[in-house]
């Protein structure tokens, strides 16, 4: 039997063993007790109260979710929220905000699409946002809109735009405005040559 505690997201699940399980509402932002067996994660508070027993995980990135843990309003409860993720989404570009609404659409439970939508934007921490629109055009355009694919394939945009591909400081400027149009939008045939052995490589199952 392994344990950990964990703290509640504003998804309203907890990350476990690189899986992803729902606890109720009553629980947003608290920490929890976790007990796991090879068959069973049972969920308590930190009290010992039981909260939850869920199967365990089967695979990785594997999520669990009672719609019934879920407020009514669990859109305007949390910070993270479809409206949220969009607005972030413009201020990188259109072709970012495609890509945002796309993956928000993509799981049975909006709410288990934000980790991917915050991962996808977090990206402009190490690149630049002209890369990562670079990068969800790309994505747009092979049909391979996913986290998976921004992951394995933005590397490669932002080494082929150059510096203005790198969120430094010399960037720092460009990176504050919103809907950054790529000048290298004329150039995607070029992007799609370099990376159509990685686009055919990319899954679109999420991790």
């Amino acid at each position: 039997m392994s344990r950990r505690t964990a703290k509640v997201s504003a998804d309203f699940h907890v990350r476990f063993d690189n899986a992803y399980y729902s606890v109720d509402k009553a629980y947003l932002h608290k920490s929890v007790l976790i007990a796991a067996s090879a068959t069973t994660v049972n969920i308590y508070s930190m009290k010992g109260e039981l909260i939850v027993s869920w199967r365990r995980a089967s695979r990785k990135g594997e999520w669990l979710t009672d719609p019934a843990h879920l407020p009514e309003s669990y859109k305007q409860m949390s910070e993270w929220n479809a409206t949220y993720f969009t607005r972030k989404a413009m201020t990188v570009g259109p072709n970012t905000v495609k890509v945002i609404e796309h993956i928000l659409r993509s799981r049975e439970h909006e709410v288990q699409t934000y980790r991917l939508c915050i991962g996808i934007l977090n990206y402009t921490k190490k690149y630049s946002k002209l890369a990562l629109e670079d990068c969800c055009k790309l994505a747009i355009d092979t049909n391979h809109i996913s986290y998976s694919f921004i992951k394995n394939s933005i590397a490669a945009v932002a080494e082929e735009i150059g510096s203005a591909g790198f969120n430094t400081k010399l960037n720092e400027e460009r990176n504050k405005g919103a809907f950054v149009m790529s000048p290298h939008a004329g150039d995607i045939d070029r992007l799609l040559s370099k990376s159509s052995k990685l686009a055919g490589e990319v899954r679109d199952e999420e991790a």
